[in-house]
């Protein structure tokens, strides 16, 4: 599924997870965290999390960002 944005739940230490993705206008709740991977790019010093959630409609996404360190 391609998404246009993505909100996140911002605690103490900012955006910590994603609660929901927008297609459009449409706002699709993440209903369950799946899993969440912590990877560093080959000879980089850039981290990527990648969140993998079921949404409110039955579908499975993957959101990519890259974190700031």
């Amino acid at each position: 599924m391609k998404y246009d944005r993505v909100e996140y739940y911002a605690g103490y230490k900012g955006e910590e997870r994603p609660v929901a993705v927008y297609v459009g206008e449409l706002r699709l709740e993440v209903v369950r965290l799946i899993s969440v991977k912590r990877i560093q790019e080959k000879g980089g010093s850039r981290f990527i999390e990648i969140f993998e959630c079921l949404l409110a409609n039955g579908e499975t996404v993957k959101i990519e960002r890259e974190l700031e360190i």
